[in-house]
């Protein structure tokens, strides 16, 4: 009789609605996410990351980092906690001719959305949107200057006209970039009233942007351009970096510019859009 009754309890514990409101446990009602009629946000595009110290061809990175020895081109990768997620790598060499030291880096992310109702591609544009906003770029709900460097009416040197394609996945890598029209695209063109460099817009990927930033001590001088580009549910940076430890001569913004954009268009070439 007590094992007949301590069964009856068990079943009744397990059953939906036993004892209860059997409408709030319906699949429609409820205000929670377990009453919520709609489904999960919709999974990214993309699965997995480009293989980081690969995704750069030889060709560029000769361009880019003259004369270095043959390890530099294979790169050194970052760190992280998961590649799945996260990825990158660096290649550090010296300019022959001025003794400089010239780095690139290139990082991946693989955004996922934890909001139910967002989706991967979706929680993706909003953190991009987000870092243009942090890196200087006017937020998409000011007014527009159509002659503002960066504007989609203003014209940019280097655009990207044609249509990227893939095949399929986020790790393949990108045809060599000397099949690229012109030798210099993305030539540098956005400044302030002062002649200095500001964010911009580019057209790359999805969402893109170039940031310019020169750092000067009493020791020498720092410049990082970083072109940033999302596809899809991936955010991909690229940091072209020149330090000299000379005064007075900064490293100049064009080089350094129209390396990260050929950088950021071979990358773009990898992803299916």
């Amino acid at each position: 009789m007590v094992r007949t009754t301590l069964a009856a309890v068990a079943l009744c514990a397990l059953a939906a609605g036993c004892g209860g409101d059997s409408g709030t446990q319906s699949g429609t009602g409820g205000s929670g996410p377990s009453g919520s009629a709609s489904g999960p946000g919709k999974p990214g595009r993309y699965s997995a990351l480009p293989e980081p110290c690969g995704s750069v061809s030889e060709s560029t990175l000769q361009r880019l980092l003259p004369d270095a020895a043959p390890e530099v081109y294979r790169g050194t990768p970052t760190e992280t906690y998961d590649s799945g997620r996260r990825s990158g790598c660096t290649w550090q060499g010296t300019d022959p001719e001025s003794g400089n030291t010239l780095r690139l880096t290139v990082d991946f992310e693989r955004v996922i959305s934890y909001d139910p109702q967002v989706s991967d591609d979706d929680q993706a544009e909003l953190d991009f949107a987000a870092r243009a906003t942090e890196a200087g770029l006017p937020s998409p709900d000011a007014p527009e200057d159509p002659d503002a460097p960066g504007s989609p009416d203003a014209p940019q040197d280097g655009d990207d006209t044609g249509d990227d394609t893939g095949d399929g996945d986020a790790g393949g890598e990108a045809d060599s970039d000397d099949t690229e029209s012109g030798t210099d695209a993305g030539a540098a063109t956005g400044t302030d009233s002062d002649g200095n460099p500001v964010p911009r817009d580019i057209g790359i990927g999805h969402d893109a942007y170039l940031d310019d930033r020169l750092s000067t001590t009493t020791t020498g001088a720092h410049r990082d351009v970083t072109v940033a580009f999302r596809s899809a549910n991936v955010i991909a940076t690229v940091h072209y970096t020149e330090i000299t430890t000379r005064t007075g001569a900064p490293p100049e913004s064009g080089p350094l510019q129209d390396g990260a954009q050929r950088v950021g268009r071979h990358l773009a070439g990898g992803f299916d859009d």
